[in-house]
């Protein structure tokens, strides 16, 4: 764990985009269209950042094929240390990951895959009103995920990527881990991916996080994952409750314009920002609210229920089936199918989306670093599979920090992969 910040340290690399510029400079890169060099033979350019589209299934355990997942690919080429799948956290839109997919390129991972998961992102939206954050079954995302691999894999194939030979790594914020981790128990030996690192993981959520409420015993009781999931299952009586936001007064409708990030002089009231840079949150703001996807939606999503990649809330059936998803992925008969894979996790020690509360302030990641223990004990080989790494003072959506703490993290992670990779030649 510390010999991997240690390395990282030692010898940070200057990425493509920092902090100062990034707003300018993705902003910029979205109204050009930018585009791919032209081949040796002067072959048509590509876009850099394509938009690709994969039929699933309306549920997870039916047929027939007919949801019209969305994720981006952006690169121009094979890497040489291989390629790599980005899962984005709930609400969040492949876009967003931009500037994220620019540094990874650069340090020789590419194409850069980034999904958009069911009912958000560019996702076309399963209920009527766009803004709610809705899924029917959590498996529904693994599902999702698993098809969207499956044309990855394809797709780097015409780009003469060899399965087995040439890496595919997986990479991941917030919900985006626990999807994962659900597709590698499902996939097991049949995993394509060499080694993966969620960060902000989703593994246990900090309910109290999302209230102004004090992490007293009582509101502890209540806000528990077995509070939360009954207080959902009695709401999901009714189908018409299930999908209504769970928050309503708090998270409810998205409301174009209220992004403003204030500087707070309490470290402990911006951690619900989820990040110190006031850069890289406005960097979303511009794709959420000023944008022009008109001609996007015009050419991709004739007769589909999406306007734009806002969110709002989540409803009750969200979070009553990930939850309960949860609870079972923490399991150990779940725990036993994950494959033999390299995994690191890294959490923020401000992340208030992970930690216990605790009264005095003081945070406790012991739900990610035990969760990581678990994946070690089981793996009959007595080899450790599970790097569990606390990033100092950063907060959840590392990804989206300041450069101070994301530039670490992502030095951390090529660390990383590139270690498995040289293990696996």
């Amino acid at each position: 764990m510390k010999e991997l910040l240690l390395a990282a340290l030692i010898c940070l690399p200057t990425f493509a985009l920092d902090e100062a510029t990034v707003f300018n400079n993705i902003v910029d890169r979205f109204e050009k269209e930018e585009l791919c060099p032209k081949g040796p033979q002067g072959e048509s350019q590509e876009k850099f950042w394509k938009r690709q589209t994969v039929l699933t299934p309306l549920n997870a355990y039916q047929s027939p094929i007919s949801y019209k997942l969305r994720y981006s690919k952006f690169g121009c080429g094979l890497g040489k240390k291989g390629a790599m799948v980005i899962a984005p956290g709930r609400s969040e839109a492949s876009p967003e990951y931009y500037e994220t997919a620019v540094d990874y390129i650069k340090a020789g991972f590419s194409p850069v895959y980034v999904i958009d998961h069911r009912g958000q992102g560019l996702s076309p939206r399963v209920l009527k009103n766009t803004y709610k954050g809705h899924v029917a079954n959590f498996m529904n995302y693994v599902s999702d995920l698993d098809y969207a691999v499956e044309a990855i894999v394809g797709d780097l194939k015409t780009q003469g990527f060899r399965p087995g030979v040439d890496h595919l790594m997986y990479t991941s914020n917030s919900m985006g881990g626990g999807i994962g981790l659900g597709y590698f128990a499902q996939k097991g030996k049949k995993n394509p991916f060499t080694a993966a690192a969620i960060l902000g993981a989703m593994i246990q959520v900090n309910y109290l996080s999302f209230i102004d409420k004090a992490p007293t015993v009582l509101n502890n009781m209540i806000y528990s994952e077995t509070g939360v999931i009954s207080q959902a299952k009695l709401s999901c009586i009714k189908k018409e409750k299930c999908e209504e936001y769970a928050r309503a007064g708090v998270f409810g409708d998205y409301k174009p314009g209220t992004r403003n990030f204030v500087q707070f002089d309490s470290v402990k009231r911006m951690e619900k920002y989820m990040t110190h840079s006031s850069a890289r949150y406005d960097l979303k703001t511009y794709i959420w609210d000023e944008f022009d996807w008109s001609s996007i939606i015009a050419d991709e999503y004739a007769g589909e229920n999406w306007s734009g990649p806002q969110l709002g809330g989540a409803t009750f059936s969200w979070t009553l089936h990930t939850t309960k998803f949860l609870k079972k992925m923490r399991r150990a008969n779940f725990i036993k199918k994950l494959p033999d894979m390299p995994i690191l996790v890294m959490t923020g020690t401000r992340d208030l989306r992970a930690y216990k509360p605790y009264k005095d302030g003081t945070t406790d990641l012991s739900r990610h670093s035990k969760f990581c223990d678990k994946i070690n004990a089981k793996n009959s080989f007595n080899k450790k599979l599970c790097t569990f790494v606390p990033l100092e003072e950063s907060f959840h959506e590392i990804y989206k920090e300041t450069d101070e703490y994301r530039d670490l993290a992502i030095k951390t992670v090529i660390d990383f992969f590139e270690k498995q990779s040289e293990k696996q030649i």
